[in-house]
């Protein structure tokens, strides 16, 4: 049983969240925007609303959601993305971007990209990091 206080975010699909971008400004119920999301009843009562997700109780005690509300708390639920650095790779043993110090292999994988392998310097493990090819252009026909 969860007993913190704060309420867990919830994590919705890609899918999930495009469709939300389509939800119009009005009122919804709960059973509508699950159809539409194409989630649970359950997890818009349990997850979406203790979370924070905009609501409003009539005076029957229904609940009545507004789409481009609900559409926008969604989309800045989306976590930042934090692009590493020309000299880092994301090693998925630590979880966390580390700088690539004396690179092992740099090996083309197509035209346009090489892949680079190295070590983890915290753990020790390999960890490998796509980059555009550095091609050298050669003049081997002089137009003069």
């Amino acid at each position: 049983m969860n007993t913190s206080t704060t309420p867990r975010i919830p994590r919705l699909s890609r899918t999930q969240r495009l469709k939300a971008k389509s939800l119009l400004a009005m009122e919804y119920r709960p059973s509508e925007i699950a159809d539409i999301l194409g989630i649970h009843v359950d997890t818009i009562c349990r997850s979406l609303l203790p979370a924070g997700c905009p609501h409003r109780r009539d005076e029957k005690g229904d609940i009545w959601i507004i789409g481009t509300e609900l559409s926008a708390w969604i989309q800045q639920l989306e976590r930042p993305k934090n692009p590493l650095g020309p000299d880092q790779a994301f090693c998925l043993s630590c979880r966390a971007a580390v700088v690539i110090q004396k690179p092992l292999t740099i090996q083309p994988t197509s035209r346009v990209l090489e892949l680079i392998t190295g070590k983890c310097p915290k753990c020790g493990k390999p960890i490998n990091r796509a980059r555009a090819r550095h091609i050298e252009v050669t003049n081997d026909n002089p137009t003069d």
